[in-house]
């Protein structure tokens, strides 16, 4: 089991280190307005982020991103209404999350906030809650990636299990099948042996009808001359 725990975690750590992790300042494009970000690109593309994201905020910090409460959701963004994060502010903001998945080889996780209508959290305005905002994010991937790698392992495990279990199945079938040919080859030894005994017999069978029939040729033709 030691073996086995320290294997999994050198995967996880060479996981780790084949993916390539960027955290900057980003822009995006909102209802017109190009709206700075928390930008967070991974590269190769992982799966699932949009999700655990919103799963993650609401176990840390009780904010709804899936669409129970207070969540506007279109296709790109999710967006959680007049939510309170006392770790950033004590103040009702707007969080608007998207993750962007049109580059190739990439995931790109946006988040920005809020504090009202045109009230944007940037680094000039509100250097504490963005500041604060982006260690949340920084937190969530942080905790993200290892589990996302240690699920990849868990889930490759499962597969090397299965595949197991459908050798021994086949290794199985392949060793009755053996046996069937075996027995199979073993009847028609028998049936060749037994064939063989059969024309010997024929053979003998037809020597001997023509021992009697030259017997009875020539008895009829005694029996014609008394």
């Amino acid at each position: 089991m030691k073996y086995i725990s320290t294997v999994i975690a050198l995967m996880i750590a060479f996981s780790l280190t084949a993916q390539k992790v960027e955290y900057q300042e980003g822009q995006i494009m909102y209802e017109d307005e190009k709206i700075q970000t928390i930008e967070v690109r991974l590269s190769p593309t992982v799966s699932t982020i949009k999700d655990k994201f919103s799963e993650w905020m609401n176990d840390k910090y009780d904010v709804n991103l899936d669409g129970k409460k207070l969540l506007f959701f279109n296709k790109e963004y999710m967006t959680a209404e007049g939510v309170v994060i006392p770790q950033i502010s004590p103040r009702k903001m707007d969080l608007r999350v998207k993750v962007d998945e049109s580059e190739k080889g990439n995931t790109v996780l946006h988040v920005f906030a809020a504090y009202g209508y045109n009230n944007w959290i940037t680094p000039e305005d509100h250097p504490y809650a963005y500041d604060s905002l982006k260690g949340i994010v920084y937190d969530f991937v942080s905790e993200y990636l290892p589990e996302y790698y240690y699920e990849r392992i868990e889930e490759t495990e499962e597969n090397i299990e299965d595949l197991k279990a459908d050798n021994n199945d086949i290794e199985k079938d392949l060793a009755k099948n053996k046996e069937d040919i075996d027995k199979i080859l073993k009847e028609n030894e028998e049936l060749r042996l037994e064939l063989e005994e059969n024309k010997s017999k024929l053979k003998k069978a037809n020597e001997n009808l023509k021992v009697r029939q030259n017997e009875y040729k020539k008895v009829q033709k005694k029996v014609s001359g008394m």
